[in-house]
């Protein structure tokens, strides 16, 4: 069934800077089909030789591992992009915009908070009263975790020049009670009881929305009754100059998340979101088995048969951790998050998600985290590579060739396919950007903050960014040039 809002969305010209990588849809669409073949073929051959190999060694197998470990992420990338598709007409979502004032859909913007520096939340609180939106059909909810009596004060000061605003509280949970998922939950369970919207909006505490953010986001719920949510690219304010750090995650916007839009499945990774409320009340509300509500949300809207998509124009802008120990911690926490998807198999906080489901996300869950510490392997075992001597079976110059060729085919079309992934998204990348978040893995994993303020203290980010980067670059060349000298 179509909205009855379908006559008043305007589509706007599309963004040439989003817009401009079409072109090389169906050279990244082959690259990737090719980069997956030459997978197929090279690890399998390795591992025969490797068996087949009289005299083995522990470098032969530790060699392939970290081979596969960090061609992995590049691996899954190529079969997203074979699954979303080589036609270029499919992307990116077109910009839409909801025109008129009469017959809208009721809104509510939620704001959950918890210990944030007042000015900051009043500054998304501003921006979301100033949204363009009749101010009868839209309602902004501070929902504080904190219970601060001086943003009370404030909130109770605005409310007089904007009636739509209100603050509410469940008092100071400091994120004992599920935290953020618990403070969304209490927004549609309770506060919502009586006069439930049809969409909510989330913002974070530090994230200030443009004022047409609901009118560019709306269109895509209310053409697609099967859509549930609406996810935004997050852009931030503060970004330092190059980010060495990757805090504005390009990669994961850009080149995955925009794969999994195209096919209807796009993750929701934080702030900037609009959803359906009769579809997340459907499913139990926010899940409040891991840190990270939102991604599991996503998961969970998926499974239960709703799409969920993304839209990458500019529409809220953030702000990110401005010291590399905030940068750690917040990676941290997502992490964390990613290997408490195994709690999904509790009954008692996954009760209205399907068995099958469960066992999906929390499988998932689990690959994510042997991900992490096979990153933390990998990073570990170059240096010792590159001390070793037998590194591939080596009994013959047929061996060592066909090695070299086949490693190199590897290679190439895993670099090419990367090329292509960052042309097609319109972005400045490198071969390594699918690592942007795992390079943190050990400290995840192992959290030592002494160690963590010593390496803050001799490296600045730039160069903490670049170690994996360059240890993987200047390891690889290595191994690759100490295996044709061998064959000589």
């Amino acid at each position: 069934m179509i909205s009855e809002y379908v006559g008043e969305i305007e589509e706007l010209p599309p963004d040439p800077r989003i817009w401009s990588g079409k072109r090389y849809r169906k050279y990244l669409y082959h690259t990737a089909q090719a980069a997956i073949w030459t997978s197929t073929v090279y690890y399998p051959i390795r591992l025969l030789m490797i068996l087949l190999e009289a005299q083995q060694s522990w470098p032969m197998w530790l060699m392939l591992a970290v081979e596969a470990i960090f061609g992995r992420l590049s691996y899954q990338d190529q079969r997203l992009t074979v699954a979303a598709g080589g036609e270029p007409e499919r992307g990116p979502r077109k910009r839409l915009r909801l025109r008129g004032s009469h017959n809208l859909p009721r809104v509510d913007v939620l704001i959950p908070c918890c210990g944030e520096p007042v000015s900051v939340i009043l500054d998304t609180v501003r921006a979301a009263c100033t949204m363009d939106y009749p101010e009868s059909q839209l309602r902004v909810l501070v929902l504080d975790d904190g219970a601060s009596t001086q943003l009370r004060d404030a909130v109770s000061e605005l409310h007089s020049k904007w009636p739509y605003l209100f603050y509410h509280t469940r008092g100071r949970q400091s994120g004992r009670v599920f935290a953020k998922a618990g403070n969304l939950n209490y927004a549609l369970f309770t506060v919502q009881k009586d006069t439930p919207p049809e969409f909510c909006a989330i913002l974070d505490a530090d994230s200030i929305p443009k004022p047409d953010f609901l009118r560019a986001t709306l269109p895509h719920l209310l053409l697609s009754p099967q859509t549930a949510l609406v996810t935004t690219r997050q852009y931030f304010d503060n970004l330092p100059a190059g980010d060495p750090l990757s805090q504005s995650r390009l990669h994961f916007y850009t080149c995955q998340n925009a794969e999994l839009d195209r096919c209807g499945r796009a993750i929701d990774a934080g702030s900037g979101a609009v959803f359906r409320r009769n579809a997340i009340i459907d499913v139990g509300g926010y899940p409040t088995f891991s840190f990270s509500e939102d991604w599991q949300l996503s998961l969970i809207l998926r499974g239960m048969g709703y799409r969920t998509v993304q839209v990458q124009e500019p529409l809220q802008f953030g702000l990110v951790p401005t010291s590399l120990e905030g940068h750690i911690a917040q990676r941290n926490r997502w992490h964390i998050g990613h290997s408490q998807q195994l709690f999904t198999l509790r009954p008692l906080t996954s009760s209205s998600i399907p068995r099958h489901l469960q066992w999906s996300i929390a499988c998932g869950g689990l690959a994510i985290t042997l991900g992490l510490v096979g990153h933390v392997i990998g990073y570990g075992a170059v240096p010792w590579l590159l001390m070793s001597r037998s590194l591939i079976p080596a009994s013959s110059s047929f061996l060592i060739k066909t090695q070299v060729i086949l490693g190199l085919l590897h290679v190439s079309t895993m670099w090419a396919y990367g090329w292509l992934q960052t042309a097609h998204a319109g972005i400045r990348g490198s071969p390594f950007s699918q690592l942007e978040n795992s390079w943190l893995a050990g400290d995840s994993l192992v959290p030592q903050r002494p160690l963590r303020r010593l390496l803050s203290r001799c490296l600045t980010p730039a160069d903490f960014m670049m170690l994996p980067t360059l240890a993987l670059f200047l390891g690889r060349t290595i191994l690759n040039a100490r295996h044709v000298v061998m064959s000589h």
